[in-house]
This record gives structure tokens, C-alpha cells and sequence, in this order.
């Protein structure tokens, strides 16, 4: 007996230690296995009514909006059966049978409706394309909306990414995503678990833990390690040292843009010749060149979109200097750089660090500066929205997915109209207003095309943005997501077919 019992034990011991030698990113938990990702910014709490929190939520993997882009471009939905829009301008929109939320409950046309409207009330990006849109449910499938602004493009409206469908459950909330969360350590790593109640694949995904690490070296080095399966994303350096090294590097159009907000407002650059010189003085072709990919930008969109715009921008350093000259700038005590009135001329660069291209083109555009006489001052901001709202800035090197959605109005109205909600440049054209108006009454084809290229070469006069850079992005994968394939920049990372 005493044997037999010694033996068990060896046995349960034997086990034991075979399961704690499973950790790291090529251990299986559950039927789909594990896959861990490292992120450069991860969000510290759920809730889908707060900023950029619902965007962050749905790239997870935990929310969805109620239309979603495919790895075809195509807006689909896993909730809407159907959406059609009536003679007074309003549509209704009619669920599917049978879906879910991750606790099982059903997405009835009242959830719907009481998740949208908050949504409305608390978060201004939301408003951006048809201003606040009013939802009320019919029955249990069917819903009503009313837009404050005419729209033609409600689909896509329900595809920004403010627009993700909820409930609360007490001080938590609950989602429809292919994940839910198992634990969160904000602002340093997530746990995910299949959400059972998405579809038959549930069984057959695996678990997911994001990672978040506030440089890329150190992402780089965790890859190699093994300690994660996907770098999202890598600088083209060190997409060129991985593959040298035998590792796996996809490259893609991320469908985001590069450009530089502008305060428009306040200091140097409310002078409209200063702004053009800074424009000029920068060397977009370069940048691209340290980038190792992606095209100079001509508008405000991807280049591969109908209604990407046709500006071109010029670099010419000795126009730069001679509209500084006509601003009133000169170098009165010799040391190369410009004042006026006894005040030099500085500029004030901002940007982040977890879009790692970012950083690198802000430094070659203040050395573009410095050789016409401009003095810049740079600063990497942790929270670059809020150091935005407080318009002090004076160009702020920033990324945007400006048609997540497949159409122009979104963005355009998010930054370019007078009260767009990322508008801190402090610009204001009431022909934009206009314009943009018109376009949100337009039909989808060539004519609407042709008006969002006029809008973004109009903006360009203005100049509240300098269009910079149309980039490619490079994650690194291991063996175990050789076919994952990004679509949509980032806006899906942790999408339903992960890992399948």
C-alpha cells in the first residue's frame, strides 16, 4: 500500500512539474493553444464611452461596432441584418437572430439603442460625421435612427470606431467581440479567453495575452527570446535585422497617415508665411527614405482610396527662406538662427513614441529646420490627445487611420470642421463647414469623390495639417502566425480569425 501511495505522489508530482514547464509564448492553454503579442500601448481601463478607449477595446478583440471592415474592405457585420434609409432621411436598422454578448445575454434593439445613445451623449468623436444621431428601438430587432445631419453613409458611421456595442453589468462592462478579458494590468498587459457565445470557432481559438513594452528594442529582443509571437509593430531597421536573421516580416499598407497638426492660433505659426516656409523647409523624400517604405502623401488619405487627394507637396529649403524673410525674420547676432522684434524664432515639436516611426521623422524634420534658421524644440508626450486639447503646441507630429471606414467624411469632419472634435489647430473655414455639409448629403461615387479632394487641397491652403508621409508598417511573426495577415492598420490586431 505504502508503495502505491509513494507512487501516485511521484506521478502527481511528475505531472505537476510537466505543467510548469509549459509557460511562455509556445505554451498550449486550452484547445487553441496560447498566442502573446507585444504592443507599444495598451489601454489601463475598459470603458467604451471614454476617448480613444472603445477604439483600443475593438483592436483587442473585445468589442465590435456594429459595422466592421473585412480583409477585403468590405463593411460586414456579426450584428446587423440589415440597414436602409427612409424618405425623411432617418434609417432603421434590423438586428440579427441569435447573437449574443459574452455572458450569453442576448443584443436585443434595446441594449442597442441604450449603449448608442450614451455613447453619443458622452463621447464628441461620435458626432464627428452626422453629428449626434438618436437611436430607438422598435421591437426587439428593429431600430430607428435619426442623424442631427443628413448622412448617405450610415454603414459606414456605424463602423467608426467610437460606435462599439456594450451593456454594463454592475461597475463592469460587457462586450460581443471574438475575446472578453480575462485580467487586465493597465497600461501593461491584457489577458484574453475566447468569448464562447461568438461563434462555433469559440472552442478552437486560442487564448491571447497582450504585452505592452514602451520601446521597440525591447519588443525586438522579446521576439527573439520567444517571448512573443507578433511584434505589432517594428521599425524598418529592425524589420531588415529580423529578416536577416531568419525571422518572418510582413509589410503592409497601414492605411494610416502621417502628418503634422498645426496651431494655427497661437505663436509662430499663426503667421501664414511661417507655416509655409515649415512646410517647404520639410524633406518628405527623406523621410521616406529613413522609413525604408510608404509613398509622400498627396492629401489626407491612403493613396489607394478613390477620394485620396492629388496635393502635391513641394520641399524647396531656399522658398522656405525667403518666406521667413518676407514674415519678418533675420538673423540679427549671427548664430544662424532667425528672430523678429528681439524674439527668436522656436518651434515646438511634440509626438509619441508607440507609433515608432513617428519620433524618427520628428528629429529629420528639426534638422530640416535648423538649416533655414528655425530653432526646434521637441518633446515625446505620454497622452498626446490631452497634450493636443491644451493647444499649446505649435506642430504635432501625429497618426491617424483616416478612412477606417472605407469613406472620406469621418475624418474630414473630425479635424477640419470648425467644432471637429480633434480639431485643437484652431481652424475655422466656413466654406469647409459647407463643403462638408455637402458631402455629407452626397451619394457614394465619383462626384463625392472629387469633393473630398477639393476639401483636403482647400485645407491645404489654410494649412491646419502638413501632409507628410503615406507609410508602410512591418510586424514580425513567429512560425505559429506565419499566415497572420493585418488588415485595417491596427484596427483589428486581435481579429476572429486569429490563430484559426
Amino acid at each position: 500500500m505504502k508503495k502505491r501511495l509513494l507512487f501516485a505522489l511521484l506521478i502527481a508530482i511528475a505531472a505537476m512539474l510537466a505543467l510548469a514547464g509549459c509557460g511562455g509564448a509556445s505554451s498550449s492553454g486550452g484547445k487553441g493553444g496560447n498566442v502573446t503579442i507585444g504592443v507599444t500601448n495598451m489601454i489601463d481601463k475598459i470603458d467604451p464611452t471614454d476617448g480613444g478607449d472603445p477604439w483600443s477595446i475593438t483592436s483587442d478583440g473585445i468589442s465590435e461596432t456594429i459595422y466592421m471592415q473585412n480583409k477585403d474592405g468590405e463593411l460586414v457585420s456579426h450584428l446587423a441584418d440589415d440597414i436602409k434609409m427612409n424618405q425623411d432621411g432617418t434609417w432603421t436598422l434590423t438586428l440579427k437572430d441569435g447573437v449574443k454578448f459574452s455572458d450569453g445575454s442576448a443584443v436585443d434593439a434595446k441594449a442597442v439603442a441604450d449603449c448608442m445613445n450614451e455613447i453619443m451623449k458622452k463621447n464628441e468623436n461620435a458626432q464627428a460625421s452626422a453629428g449626434v444621431i438618436e437611436f430607438t428601438a422598435k421591437d426587439d430587432k428593429t431600430l430607428t435612427l435619426k442623424p442631427e445631419r443628413k448622412t448617405t453613409v450610415m454603414k459606414s458611421i456605424l463602423c467608426e470606431w467610437t460606435n462599439v456595442i456594450y451593456k454594463k453589468d454592475g461597475d463592469n462592462y460587457v462586450f460581443t467581440g471574438p475575446y472578453k478579458v480575462k485580467s487586465l494590468e493597465g497600461g501593461s498587459k491584457l489577458e484574453l479567453e475566447p468569448n464562447q457565445y461568438y461563434d462555433d470557432n469559440a472552442s478552437k481559438r486560442p487564448n491571447v495575452t497582450l504585452k505592452c513594452f514602451k520601446d521597440t528594442s525591447s519588443m525586438q529582443t522579446a521576439f527573439e527570446s520567444g517571448e512573443i509571437d507578433m511584434a505589432f509593430t517594428i521599425t524598418a531597421e529592425m524589420a531588415k535585422d529580423l529578416q536577416n536573421k531568419g525571422h518572418t516580416v510582413n509589410n503592409f499598407d497601414a492605411g494610416y497617415q502621417y502628418f503634422a497638426m498645426v496651431n494655427t492660433a497661437n505663436g509662430a505659426l499663426k503667421d501664414a508665411k511661417v507655416r509655409e516656409a515649415v512646410n517647404e523647409a520639410i524633406d518628405r523624400d527623406a523621410m521616406v527614405k529613413s522609413l525604408q517604405g510608404g509613398r509622400v502623401a498627396n492629401g489626407f488619405f491612403a493613396q489607394y482610396y478613390s477620394f485620396a487627394g492629388n496635393v502635391e507637396e513641394k520641399f524647396n529649403a531656399d522658398d522656405a527662406k525667403a518666406k521667413l524673410a518676407e514674415a519678418g525674420y533675420k538673423d540679427t547676432d549671427g548664430d544662424k538662427y532667425l528672430d523678429k522684434d528681439g524674439k527668436p524664432l522656436t518651434i515646438k515639436i511634440a509626438t509619441y513614441s508607440y507609433r515608432p516611426d513617428l519620433p524618427v521623422i520628428a528629429q529629420l524634420a528639426v534638422s530640416d529646420l535648423d538649416k533655414i534658421g528655425i530653432k526646434a524644440e521637441t518633446s515625446i508626450e505620454d497622452n498626446i490627445d490631452d497634450y493636443a486639447a491644451e493647444k499649446k503646441y505649435d506642430l504635432i507630429f501625429y497618426a491617424q487611420h483616416t478612412a477606417p471606414t472605407g469613406e472620406p467624411a469621418y475624418a474630414l469632419n473630425m479635424f477640419f470642421r470648425s467644432d471637429g472634435s480633434k480639431n485643437t489647430m484652431g481652424y475655422s473655414d466656413k466654406s469647409i463647414d459647407a463643403k462638408l455639409d455637402e458631402l455629407g448629403k452626397m451619394e457614394v461615387g465619383s462626384e463625392r469623390d472629387e469633393l473630398a479632394k477639393t476639401i483636403q487641397s482647400d485645407v491645404q491652403k489654410g494649412m491646419p495639417v502638413m501632409y507628410l508621409i503615406d507609410p508602410e508598417w512591418h510586424i514580425a511573426v513567429s512560425d505559429k502566425l506565419k499566415d497572420y495577415k493585418p488588415y485595417c492598420g491596427d484596427y483589428y490586431i486581435v481579429n476572429p480569425e486569429l490563430g484559426l
